[in-house]
């Protein structure tokens, strides 16, 4: 940080606290050099920080300068921009945030998503507000119901590659094409003359491999026992597919400048050859730790994985293998030495030393962090060894309630073969063994997680559940609720609003003819319980708009309210909608399986790109 830098910092900051708000720099980047990272500026005008590349984290002069993380302490010397807590996820620090701050895109700042209050007016009103303001949350709860729209996809397989996959992948490949050609050129199914959901305009698809080396340990079926493939993208092309290439891009990449002359049947071939792995990849498995490491320290400039993972994409992680992970935690090496006998067989030894194995919370924490806003916006599918007739570990994450517990998803020793454990599964598609970890993130995970059995001999309803969920993520017109809302059939709505955000102070838009902006009071998004009416100035008639005002927010960013659509209570479960808006289909009437938000439109999308939309009920 230049001297300048650090003195207009200091200075800025006294400057706020003593009130005076002078006009910040232009551009607080102008000199900062983060080093391995980039200068971003803070929100609201508060000054530079510095995004640090994995493996780095804010340090030196006013935090201006991306340093090595320390190998042995992850979370030493990270401080969360003073605003939050350090948590080590496997090897990755991650910052739990204060209430407030929100986890910016390196994971290792907190950002404030209100602005700092005037320093005059909080001394004035500090102690009036602060018993009445001490632990007082809102009267609502919000739950985000529509990023701004997604039309970028990063989807990544890990494709088990040991000796009993053949099978396996060649189910894998012949599948791909339909879940891209969904994905790339949607359907139009209900025949109201417009695709399913919005295209993927911009996909990249990698593939990986679960082997991480042996931490040195010669084992037979593992060529590289340091490293192995490290969560590097495969790009040779397969010798066991006609016509393959040689070599392939690192990821294959399809947007609108290739769109014309790379077709969805044409990434799909290129996907067939790289994915086609084939079987003498190292037998000792680490799954999540490949996934972490490709996505973590892989993707950072200069890495094997540079360019695949982008801040404003849908992130579908995609796992298929027969195995249970193992991750090995890096301060027990023994694991792989073949001289320890007291271990066990090393085919067991997963099962037999769960304390060398890094934690599934590790992991759920860590795909998390790959994205700011947690979960929000990435999928996970599984494709693994659960027992395929058993209902209880087969659909959607928020569904697998009783998985864990059947007889064959518990992991034994063979009483006949006591060097291998009791298969989960056993079909004519091969042998696969109990995936508790890989249930226990789904289930964590919930409705964004899909787990089938790779024992399974058509593949085709696993990938038609995860491209319906993929495709929801990518729809216009309805929503998939967390919770069940209570619903009043005789007026044919719920008791909750919905507030969208939009990516600037412009008007709410469009002006609705039959009811004007004019026509109605100020009113605020704090204040929807008691909202004054609208009404025609020359009648008296109430009317409520498709969107109406709520003011600015702390940012300084428009919000509007959505009108709930007014429907027949008489017409069969609701269905006669009679004016555009949103309303809510319960569970039991919904053929999406879920509490569900429908919106409707008759001149097109209901929410412009940017807008950020939040369904908000009383607690």
């Amino acid at each position: 940080m230049t001297s300048r830098h650090f003195l207009g910092a200091l200075a800025w900051g006294a400057a706020v606290l003593a009130g005076c708000g002078p006009t910040p720099p232009s551009n607080w980047c102008d000199g900062v050099n983060c080093g391995e990272g980039e200068c971003r500026e803070l929100p609201f005008d508060q000054g530079p920080y510095c995004a640090c590349w994995p493996g780095y984290h804010p340090g030196g002069a006013g935090g201006l300068t991306c340093v090595p993380n320390d190998p042995t302490d992850p979370c030493r010397d990270v401080v969360c921009s003073y605003r939050g807590t350090c948590v080590v996820a496997g090897t990755v620090p991650v910052c739990e945030c204060d209430p407030g701050y929100e986890r910016d895109a390196s994971g290792l700042q907190c950002l404030p998503t209100a602005p700092p209050p005037d320093a005059a007016d909080a001394d004035a009103d500090a102690d009036a507000d602060a018993d009445a303001d001490a632990d007082v949350p809102p009267w609502w709860v919000d739950e985000r119901v529509r990023e701004p729209a997604l039309t970028k996809l990063d989807m990544l397989f890990l494709v088990d590659n040991s000796g009993s996959m053949a099978q396996e992948q060649a189910a894998l490949t012949s599948r791909f094409p339909e879940l891209i050609e969904e994905l790339l050129n949607p359907p139009d199914r209900d025949g109201d003359g417009r695709p399913d959901h919005t295209a993927v305009e911009d996909i990249n698809v990698g593939v990986i491999t679960p082997d991480m080396g042996t931490m040195g340990y010669a084992i037979s079926t593992c060529a590289n026992p340091i490293g192995g493939d490290n969560g590097c993208m495969q790009s040779a092309g397969s010798s066991l597919v006609p016509g393959c290439r040689s070599t392939y891009p690192t990821f294959l990449h399809r947007d609108e400048t290739n769109a014309a002359t790379y077709t969805a049947a044409m990434m799909a071939q290129d996907f067939t050859c790289v994915a086609t792995l084939g079987t003498r990849g190292c037998g000792f498995e680490q799954q999540l730790k490949a996934m972490r490491q490709a996505l973590t320290e892989n993707v950072r400039p200069g890495g094997c994985n540079a360019g695949f993972l982008r801040e404003d994409s849908l992130l579908a992680l995609i796992f298929v293998t027969d195995e249970e992970d193992c991750s090995v935690r890096e301060d027990h090496p023994e694991m792989f030495d073949p001289s320890r006998s007291d271990l066990g067989h090393l085919n067991i030894r997963c099962f037999a030393h769960p304390e060398f194995v890094e934690p599934v919370d590790d992991y759920i924490t860590a795909f998390r962090s790959l994205r700011p806003a947690g979960a929000a916006n990435m999928f996970l599918g599984f494709m693994v060894g659960v027992p395929p007739d058993a209902p209880q570990c087969i659909g959607f994450g928020d569904r697998l309630a009783g998985c864990l517990e059947l007889d064959a998803m518990t992991e034994r020793v063979d009483p006949v073969t006591p060097s291998q454990l009791l298969p989960s599964c056993n079909t004519v598609m091969g042998v696969a063994f109990p995936p508790r970890r890989f249930v226990q993130i789904a289930q964590a995970w919930g409705k964004d997680a899909y787990v089938d059995s790779i024992c399974k001999t058509d593949w085709s309803a696993a990938f038609g559940s995860i491209a319906s969920r993929l495709s929801q993520s990518l729809r216009d017109d309805f929503f998939c609720l967390g919770d069940v809302r209570p619903f009043d059939a005789g007026s044919c709505t719920i008791g909750c609003w919905l507030v969208e955000t939009l990516g600037d102070d412009r008007p709410c838009a469009p002006d609705d003819a039959s009811c004007p902006a004019d026509w109605c009071p100020a009113a605020t998004a704090d204040g929807l319980r008691s909202l004054p009416p609208c009404r025609d100035p020359a009648s008296g008639a109430e009317c409520v708009p498709l969107t109406r005002d709520l003011g600015l927010d702390a940012r300084g960013h428009r919000q509007c309210l959505v009108r709930q659509a007014p429907r027949d209570p008489m017409s069969s479960r609701c269905s006669t909608v009679l004016n555009d808006g949103w309303y809510y289909v319960p569970v039991e009437w919904s053929v999406h399986g879920c509490p569900e938000l429908v919106y409707r439109s008759s001149t097109g999308p209901l929410f412009p790109p940017d807008a950020v939309v939040a369904l908000r009920c009383p607690r």
